[in-house]
């Protein structure tokens, strides 16, 4: 006899390579809001697959019957170009503020030409916040809120960006902030760097607002390229840091070796700050290491993903490069601000990819403390996609069942709103299917 306890529905494609013209969607987001909204976020990626430097825009669809049907693909973020000469908001994460009902989406965002291993060393702003912009001989400007550019002795000059980053002189078209140094014509342009954004709704995420810019809060001088987890952030419930509100991030420094942290506001999201790095202190092969001057590819923590363990410790789980096939983990006792010992979780599997884990809801009647995980669970491909169940907050992972057998890449977990969970994850052909299934499905595996 079924029990209906125990399901998992057919996997929908709810992202496919053809949709609104675009040659490939990749890195999902998702989040159940409040109201029961099921978000989930993608990268647009118009012209191919690959990563930036590349034209790339952040799309979402919205489910309001728990991922039964979806509305059509909106576009919240869309900057300027086309191919490799396109600007890029790229690699989203969604988590919403539980006391005010605010949805805020992190992502990171690039000027045409630029990617990870061509950012420069740069915040992109001055001391007050102002945008730097520079022309063709490398002379810096500064271009206020309003659009007003000033040269470097604060003299106003006849240029003005629109909210576009069209570039005007005189009434006419110069160029585009945005676009790569090769598209003409040219007069300004932003830093050839990356930026840390973020947009917010406030309607269950049918509008959202223009970008927000956080590298003048979160983004130190000595780094290059920082971007976000992906995947989910999340509001912290309990201890001293209940309200918290934080997001994974990961950057690189000059060596081009990356560290992961997280940024985290106490303000419900007016301000931001970064906290430090599990790669601070750490003792790798011997030696300390430190995120500004790391120098050894194995130590690297990239992309991760946190949860909140029922006494109010904030777990970290991250892509590593050490060649143990395992995922890094470290925690923190205070809210994300700094970290214990990195170890690798032997159950695990790590093929070098993202992976996604929650925290299921808490107060059942058993009183025990689940995690959900997912990734490819394979220690050299990207290929068997894994759902795990752990009802001892990550000590052990005592059930498993496979979701995909196939290609797997990057997924992200949710609960719904009637306790079921949801997956998006990357598929075979480029598709991004969504499935959901119960508790009792994953522990029928094993």
């Amino acid at each position: 006899m079924l029990d209906m306890n125990d399901y998992r529905t057919e996997p929908i494609g709810l992202f496919e390579p053809g949709m609104l013209e675009s040659a490939a969607y990749r890195i999902p987001s998702l989040l159940t809001t409040k109201k029961g909204t099921v978000i989930a976020g993608i990268d647009v990626r118009w012209k191919s697959a690959r990563d930036n430097p590349n034209h790339i825009a952040i799309g979402i669809r919205r489910s309001g019957d728990g991922g039964e049907t979806w509305g059509p693909i909106q576009l919240p973020v869309r900057y300027p170009g086309e191919g490799a000469e396109g600007a890029a908001a790229i690699d989203s994460a969604l988590l919403e503020d539980a006391e005010t009902g605010t949805i805020w989406m992190l992502f990171s965002h690039t000027p045409g030409g630029i990617g990870l291993w061509q950012s420069q060393q740069s915040i992109g702003f001055d001391d007050q916040g102002r945008r730097l912009l520079y022309d063709e001989a490398g002379d810096e400007y500064i271009c206020d809120s309003l659009g007003a550019v000033y040269d470097k002795a604060g003299a106003r000059t006849v240029y003005t960006v629109e909210e576009n980053g069209d570039v005007i002189r005189d009434g006419a078209y110069t160029g585009n902030i945005y676009l790569a140094e090769t598209v003409s014509p040219r007069s300004l342009l932003e830093a050839r760097t990356s930026f840390l954004q973020m947009i917010r709704s406030d309607d269950d995420g049918l509008t959202w607002s223009a970008p927000i810019e956080l590298n003048p809060q979160v983004k130190t001088p000595w780094m290059k390229f920082i971007g976000a987890g992906p995947g989910r952030g999340l509001q912290l419930r309990r201890g001293p840091q209940a309200g918290r509100l934080v997001f994974p991030v990961y950057f690189n420094n000059t060596n081009e070796r990356m560290s992961n942290a997280l940024i985290y506001s106490d303000d419900h999201g007016h301000s931001w700050q970064l906290g430090e790095s599990p790669n601070v202190g750490r003792i790798w092969e011997g030696k300390p290491v430190s995120p500004e001057t790391l120098d050894d590819a194995a130590a690297q923590l990239t992309e991760s993903q946190a949860v909140e363990l029922a006494d109010g410790t904030v777990r970290i789980y991250m892509r590593n490069h050490a060649g143990t096939g395992r995922t890094a983990v470290s925690e923190s006792a205070d809210g994300g601000l700094t970290w214990g010992e990195v170890t690798f979780d032997e159950t695990l599997l790590d093929p070098i990819c993202q992976s996604t884990v929650i925290a299921y809801p808490d107060g059942a009647a058993d009183g025990q403390s689940r995690l959900i995980w997912a990734n490819p669970a394979h220690p050299a491909e990207r290929i068997n996609g894994t759902v795990r169940l752990s009802e001892d907050g990550g000590r052990t992972w005592a059930h498993a069942r496979t979701v995909h057998p196939g290609a797997f890449w990057y997924s992200c977990l949710t609960v719904l709103d009637n306790g079921d969970i949801g997956l998006l994850y990357e598929g075979d052909g480029g598709v991004i299917y969504f499935t959901k299934f119960t508790l009792e499905w994953i522990k029928s595996g094993r």
